[in-house]
This record gives structure tokens, C-alpha cells and sequence, in this order.
């Protein structure tokens, strides 16, 4: 069952959860009246807890100040990639990136896909049920990282989240919790970097790089 937890960045409420609610349905329509009002989310994924927002610039700036590092582009989670397309429709969908959207979405690989930006956009379709259920009804599309300050391992674990959001000051404004219980241990999403019908892969994670290769040499 999910659960809805926020904190205020009050010193004397820092890092205290609150009220869960009683279903989840509730705590999904919660969330998305936080997302709507510019609010930031902890969030599970398919592998690690995420720290995300509607695709605002300044939830992103807001997000960034919460990990404690400078300003810079967020991955997109989406639903489908009908809904990345139809957000982002500046992306570049080359065929090499279907090719792996198509062997590992829903799952845990993030796409940088040129976008005419000099950094790209990175971008995931994930299979939590719950971050799913989240984007279906609020919007299709969430900018979103994982939940930890830069330079410490990613939340998992109930526990790992509450010491993540400990440190969130007043200036985050409120921070909602959807809380899923403890993810299954994994590594974060591999990231890979598609140019054209080039690829680069950034960070090996959960998907080994072997069998990205692999998925793109098949013809």
C-alpha cells in the first residue's frame, strides 16, 4: 500500500512524515495536487527512490538545490513514449533509439536523445506501478532524479529516504513523500547517450552494458 508523507523544512518538523493516508488513491490525487503547485516529490522507481517535479524550470533549480549541486537537465519520466513525444517533440527518435526503447521500456534505461540542445534531454519510461499510476493521471511527464544529496548512494529503503529528507530546509517548501515500503536492492538506470545511429554509454547500471550492445547490433 502507498502512503503519503510530506515534510514542511520546519526545524522542529524536519524530517518528521506526515499523516499516511488511508488509501492509495488518496495519496496518488495528494501528489498530484503538490506537482500542480509547483511542489517537489520523493518517488519510487523501478530501482531507486526519485526526487521529482512537473518539468519546470524552477522545480528543477529547486530539485538541484536539494542534492546540493549546481543547476543542470533532469531526466523526464513519462508513461509511454507516446507521451515523450507528444511533451518533448523535439527529440530525435533515430533507430537506434527505438531499438533500445523498444528491447528495455518499461525498464530501467535512460535515453540522452539530441533535442537541439547542447546537452540533449534524457529521458525513461519506468515500470513502477506506482510512479506509472502517478504519471497517467498527472500529466504524463515528471522531471525527476534519484533521491540523494550528490556524492551519496541513492535511497531505497524507508528509512534511507526519511535521513535523504532530513536535511531539506524551508526554502524546498513542501516535499511529498510517496511511500512504496522498501524497493527491491538494484543499481540506478543505465544512461546512455544516442547520437545519430552512435551511442555512448554514460553509466552502466541496472541493464548490463553487454546487453545493450547486444539489443543494438540485432538487425
Amino acid at each position: 500500500m502507498v502512503k503519503w508523507r510530506e515534510w514542511t523544512g520546519a526545524p522542529a518538523a524536519a524530517g518528521r512524515p506526515g499523516r499516511a493516508l488511508a488509501t492509495e488513491a488518496e495519496a496518488l490525487d495528494r501528489a498530484a495536487a503538490l506537482l500542480d503547485a509547483g511542489g517537489v516529490l520523493a518517488h519510487p522507481t523501478s530501482t531507486v527512490y526519485g526526487l521529482g517535479g512537473r518539468p519546470w524550470p524552477d522545480v528543477d533549480a529547486r530539485i538541484a538545490a536539494i542534492k546540493r549541486r549546481p543547476p543542470g537537465p533532469l531526466i523526464r519520466l513519462a508513461a509511454s513514449r507516446e507521451a515523450l513525444r507528444e511533451a518533448l517533440p523535439e527529440m530525435r527518435w533515430t533507430a537506434a533509439a527505438r531499438r533500445l526503447a523498444e528491447a528495455f521500456w518499461p525498464g530501467p534505461l535512460t535515453l540522452v536523445l539530441e533535442d537541439g540542445s547542447d546537452t540533449g534531454v534524457a529521458v525513461r519510461v519506468d515500470p513502477h506501478p506506482v510512479v506509472r499510476r502517478l504519471l497517467d493521471g498527472a500529466g504524463g511527464l515528471l522531471t525527476s532524479t534519484s533521491l540523494n544529496e550528490t556524492g551519496k548512494p541513492p535511497a531505497r529503503t524507508g528509512r534511507e529516504v526519511r535521513a535523504a529528507l532530513s536535511g531539506v530546509g524551508s526554502e524546498a517548501g513542501t516535499v511529498g513523500w510517496l511511500d512504496a515500503g522498501d524497493l527491491a536492492g538494484s543499481t540506478p538506470s543505465t544512461l546512455v547517450r544516442v547520437t545519430g545511429e552512435d551511442f555512448e554509454i554514460l553509466r552502466e547500471g541496472a541493464i548490463p552494458a553487454t546487453d545493450v550492445t547486444r539489443a543494438l547490433s540485432r538487425q
